[in-house]
């Protein structure tokens, strides 16, 4: 049978439904023996969306070369008691004025950024670039699965809902053969009554005629798996239910701020907390395309950026609290800025960023015996674990093509090691094929 149409489920209008039921699998993933992931472990990925500027986030600014491209938007050098200057990580990088709030988890070494971090084929296209660091795929991504589905392929959980995005429908990094849900917001979730009495059979016929195509004598076996797949479908849906039949009330203490970010990371973190099973989840922040009047360090459009993650990340983490030795939050974004300004007050598109990984495996990384061991490990030009690199320089011959912080660190490498170490799924040549690994040390 070679069912390869795609299609969403929508069971609500809250919620929508990836039904990755057509067994056409990768090469890769087909001959993958699935691997029992690691229980209680969970992923969140934050997905920065238009190009966020790593040097205005993580600021180098022991390197004297950035003042020199960035007079207009550059941070103040780290000052005590200046609320608008940097704030030190190691006495090289500085953290955005505006992220204060993640300061006591880099103390902690709960947190750590990743920086110069990149690829060597970024077309510098939004299109192009969120495809690849959503698939892992570099080049041909048009047919390619999101690389956290194809976990999902070649691994088994422990619950009925492994994957879940909070937003208007699922991501690409999330598209592909295994189920994910996507939901617009917890509370709004309220199957209407056609939906509640629906039965598998009745849903997969439904199902089957939008199979429009399926090959001919496939029906009986078609018709079996998309029954399998609405039955798993309904038993999802109706669990996300159950955890909303009440209020959500955040750990003691705990106030999320009022933005939408906020709210998505206080309902992945409810069902963090209802034991469904849930392995990996997905939000967006958008807005980072900040081509013009970007604003100087903490100010203006990033510095807003800024604060809003800062502060929604500190507030689930302390949500979490304990829960966080078990979870990992990591960043993404389609590309970094120039490493000069731009003459409209901006940055245009660039090439290497940095990621902010929180999280217990962060820490535990970090500790003495653990460096020690890993001789390899990146770490920041002072020998810090707060900022996790091999820096390469914004003297004009250190940049990419002159105008780019260049990439000393591949993106697949650091996705490597959170599905490998993290989640506990060694099949890594079928969630990134076409890549050779190197262990850097970020996480344990």
């Amino acid at each position: 049978m070679h069912l390869t149409r795609r299609y969403f489920l929508k069971s609500t209008g809250a919620v929508v439904t990836y039904l990755g039921v057509t067994p056409l699998l990768p090469a890769l993933a087909r001959a993958a023996t699935p691997r029992q992931v690691a229980r209680n472990k969970v992923l969140v990925v934050l997905f920065l969306r238009g190009g966020a500027d790593g040097l205005n986030l993580v600021t180098p600014y022991g390197d004297s070369h950035y003042y020199d491209l960035r007079r207009g938007i550059a941070a103040p050098l780290p000052k005590a008691g200046d609320a608008g200057a940097l704030i030190d990580l190691d006495g090289f990088f500085g953290l955005n004025p505006r992220m204060l709030a993640l300061k006591p988890f880099f103390d902690s070494g709960l947190c750590a950024a990743a920086h110069a971090v990149g690829y060597d084929k970024n077309t510098r296209s939004h299109f192009e670039e969120q495809d690849t660091w959503e698939t892992g795929v570099a080049g041909n991504t048009i047919h390619s699965d999101g690389w956290l589905n194809r976990h999902l392929v070649t691994s088994t959980g422990h619950g009925p809902i492994r994957a879940v995005s909070i937003g208007d429908g699922l991501p690409r990094i999330m598209q592909g053969k295994a189920p994910a849900y996507a939901v617009r917001g917890l509370e709004e979730l309220n199957l209407p009554k056609t939906a509640r009495a629906m039965d598998p059979e009745m849903m997969s016929a439904a199902l089957e005629h939008a199979y429009q195509g399926a090959a001919q004598g496939a029906k009986g076996a078609a018709t079996e798996l998309l029954a399998q797949s609405a039955s798993a479908t309904l038993e999802g849906v109706r669990q996300l239910r159950a955890v909303t039949s009440g209020p959500y009330t955040p750990a003691a203490g705990v106030e999320y701020p009022k933005s939408e970010l906020a709210k998505k990371l206080a309902q992945v973190a409810r069902l963090i907390k209802a034991d469904v099973g849930l392995e990996v989840a997905e939000v967006d922040l958008g807005g980072f395309d900040t081509h013009q009047n970007q604003g100087r360090g903490g100010e203006g459009a990033l510095g807003n950026l800024a604060a809003t993650m800062a502060d929604a990340t500190a507030a689930f983490a302390k949500d979490l609290g304990d829960r966080m030795d078990d979870v990992l939050l990591v960043t993404l974004s389609d590309f970094g800025r120039t490493a000069f300004e731009n003459g409209t007050g901006g940055t245009d598109h660039g090439w290497a960023s940095c990621m902010f990984l929180l999280g217990g495996a962060v820490q535990r990384a970090s500790r003495p015996e653990v460096v020690l061991a890993d001789a390899g490990a990146l770490k920041s030009p002072t020998g810090s674990r707060a900022v996790l690199t091999r820096w390469p320089g914004l003297a004009p011959d250190q940049l990419h093509e002159k105008r780019d912080l260049q990439h000393t660190t591949d993106f697949r490498d650091v996705l490597g090691e959170i599905v490998g170490v993290h989640l506990g799924n060694d099949n890594l040549k079928a969630v990134l094929p076409g890549h050779e690994f190197k262990r850097l040390g970020m996480i344990a």
